[in-house]
């Protein structure tokens, strides 16, 4: 389940949280397999919030109720945060700590989820609701910022985005709702024919490199390639530049045994796997593949990227995959070198 949030994650380029990418990614999987279980099984999705968040809810029942990515028939989502009438008159007669919980009561049943969004985690009404949610064998799932709060203590799962600012943990949930539909909508009702989604690893071996090239193929994949064998900020340039161009980039990397007859005996100075490591910590890199022929010919053939890049001073004519790119209705692009950087002046600056 972590693919569809991950794959989220990558088509937006978002940056700067890798590792609480991956502890979000974990709980997303837990919450979109409870949801998908209990809408299995005939329950429904409660959702509720306050302000921003109440509007993520509706929006989230919305989704569920309507369609999200394609037809399909409805599921049964239902927003706390609505009527009015309902609304007004709990907070009226019982307090506004109970609009949720009241519902809660009187709308759910054993079996069903109950999402609550909270930007701090700790809004009264949520935690009420969430109680109740205990006590009638509800699954709870919080969507929350990063700090610790009573909701973390108390719901089953929680999402936690890793932010303490408000706008920022709404955008990020605003994202984990569309990731969770979108799970719901492709595990429930899967379309035959359908590109699978992208690969949740970024170091891609050979037996999994027909499933990156299904995953990438409706997308505006990225492919450029080299050696990489000591990066430096004139790599790194290249590689952020071409990451600009598309929804997400591939780099074809040549293993030990190319890089040896290509640049001689002494070569490489890093193994492919250390290279491979180096080039997938970065975060305008979505994957890294390896080649051992002399050149990406035969990994170019296989992906066909919507877009082909080099660096340097390169033309259509020059540059391996060009005619193969093109001729499949991609484009071919040259990133001009950064000044000052290259592989051969620091060994040779070394000693080497």
């Amino acid at each position: 389940m972590q693919k569809y949030f991950k794959e989220d994650i990558r088509s937006m380029n978002i940056t700067g949280w890798s590792a609480a990418e991956n502890d979000l990614a974990e709980s997303f999987a837990l919450a979109a397999q409870s949801l998908i279980d209990a809408l299995r099984r005939k329950n429904r999705i409660l959702v509720c919030g306050n302000g921003g968040s109440a509007a993520d809810a509706e929006h989230l029942a919305g989704e569920l109720v309507g369609r999200f990515g394609y037809d399909r028939a409805s599921l049964p989502g239902i927003s706390l945060c609505t009527p009015s009438a309902t609304f007004t008159a709990i907070a009226n007669d019982y307090g506004y700590e109970q609009v949720f919980k009241r519902q809660v009561q009187g709308l759910g049943s054993a079996g069903d989820v109950l999402i609550g969004i909270s930007t701090s985690g700790n809004s009264a009404n949520i935690v009420e609701a969430f109680a109740a949610a205990k006590t009638m064998q509800i699954t709870t799932i919080a969507m929350t910022g990063s700090r610790d709060s009573k909701l973390s203590q108390i719901a089953d799962i929680t999402l936690r985005s890793p932010s303490t600012q408000t706008p920022r943990i709404q955008e990020i949930h605003g994202l984990l709702v569309h990731s969770l539909c979108r799970a719901i909508e492709e595990e429930i009702f899967p379309v035959s024919g359908r590109a699978p989604a992208l690969p949740p690893e970024k170091i891609i071996g050979p037996e999994r490199l027909a499933t990156l090239a299904a995953a990438s193929s409706g997308r505006q994949a990225v492919f450029t390639n080299g050696c990489f064998d000591i990066l430096h900020p004139g790599h790194v340039y290249v590689l952020k530049e071409a990451r600009k161009l598309g929804e997400l980039l591939i780099v074809g990397l040549n293993s030990d045994a190319s890089v040896k007859r290509l640049k001689g005996d002494s070569r490489p100075y890093h193994r492919f796997e250390d290279r491979a490591e180096v080039l997938a910590a970065l975060a305008c890199v979505d994957y890294v593949v390896g080649f051992d022929e002399d050149t990406p010919k035969k990994l170019i053939e296989s992906l066909t990227p919507k877009i082909l890049v080099k660096g340097g001073d390169y033309n259509h004519d020059t540059i391996v995959g060009a005619d193969w790119v093109t001729a499949h209705g991609g484009e071919v692009k040259v990133v001009p070198l950064l000044p000052g950087h290259s592989t051969t002046g620091i060994l040779k600056n070394n000693g080497r």
